[in-house]
């Protein structure tokens, strides 16, 4: 009677444990089964550079009782909290299923758990205890006001608001990423990054250091390195420019310092009698001073008085300085 008993809690306890397995469950609401595969999908997304905000890596599939019922086990899903979609395929098209949302997104990890209640819709509300999941629907909503701005959408105000949400309101590094990715699709997140740059590269340190999957913030690691990239290039570039701009400004400051001497070399030489430039020239041929009277034709002390005129203008005192000067 006892070992009845104890197989029978046995087999209780593994029910039990069956149940507990099954992290991700609830009902579908099917208007036209026969329109839906009778499967629900489930998928592991990733976050991307494209414009698209997700990829999608199916994982699992589960059956769809007769009453909508599906369920995932709890081996599907990771340690740490990740993004997931379930979604149900249709069989053939129909205008009916173009109004029909039919893929729910959520955050979850292996140590929660999420329902989805009956509804009216395919997918209705559910219940989860993971918090990033809840606070990503606190984002929604937050994101829904500018949703209906249109024409009217001012990317200024959505840019700020959306970088004090992020920065004051978001606590999980997850539901931070996904803001961010959405402000990327918007294509706001570069001028954004440029502005704050330190920001970034903190929350990327942040991200690095955490437990939450590379792969989920590889987009926003790339997007770093290349506006990082375009900022030293666009540095380097300016910095040549710059430098072409200084070596024209030395050049031409030589070579005006150079004109200035030849004009100044040519107002000396024209400040000289003809008699003084041909002395000077004998001068500098080295002829001494008799040298210089026997050949011109004139005095000793005539010779000395054009030299001493000639050291005045060019201001010298010597034989030697006005070879130098010459």
């Amino acid at each position: 009677m006892r070992t009845k008993i104890y197989l029978f809690i046995l087999i209780l306890c593994i029910g039990f444990n069956t149940n507990g397995q099954e992290i991700v469950s609830g009902y579908l609401h099917l208007e036209n089964p026969k329109d839906w595969e009778q499967k629900v999908h489930l998928s592991e997304v990733q976050l991307n550079e494209s414009n698209n905000s997700y990829t999608y890596t199916p994982i699992a599939s589960s059956d769809i009782s007769e009453k909508g019922y599906f369920a995932f086990d709890q081996k599907w899903f990771n340690t740490n909290d990740h993004i997931y979609k379930i979604h149900l395929n249709p069989i053939k098209k129909s205008k009916n299923q173009k109004l029909v949302k039919n893929s729910k997104l959520f955050i979850l990890s292996k140590n929660d758990s999420i329902h989805f209640e009956k509804g009216n819709s395919l997918f209705a509300n559910y219940s989860t205890n993971n918090s990033a999941n809840k606070e990503w629907q606190q984002l929604k909503k937050f994101e829904s006001k500018f949703e209906s701005l249109h024409d009217n959408f001012d990317t200024e105000e959505y840019l700020l608001r959306t970088k004090g949400y992020i920065k004051d309101s978001l606590q999980i590094l997850l539901v931070k990423l996904i803001s961010i990715k959405k402000l990327d699709d918007k294509k706001l997140l570069e001028k954004d990054i440029k502005e704050n740059t330190a920001y970034y590269n903190s929350l990327l340190k942040e991200l690095k250091s955490s437990e939450i999957d590379p792969s989920l913030f590889i987009y926003l690691e790339n997007k770093l390195s290349l506006i990082d990239k375009r900022i030293t290039e666009k540095k380097y570039s300016l910095s040549m420019l710059l430098n072409g701009i200084a070596g024209f400004i030395i050049i031409a400051l030589v070579l005006l310092i150079v004109r200035k001497q030849k004009r100044r070399k040519n107002t000396i030489h024209n400040s000289l009698s003809n008699q003084e430039n041909t002395i000077k020239e004998l001068i500098i041929s080295g002829k001494s001073n008799k040298e210089i009277a026997n050949e011109l034709f004139i005095s000793i002390n005539t010779v000395k008085t054009h030299i001493s005129n000639i050291y005045s203008k060019l201001n010298i005192t010597s034989r030697k300085e006005l070879l130098v000067k010459k």
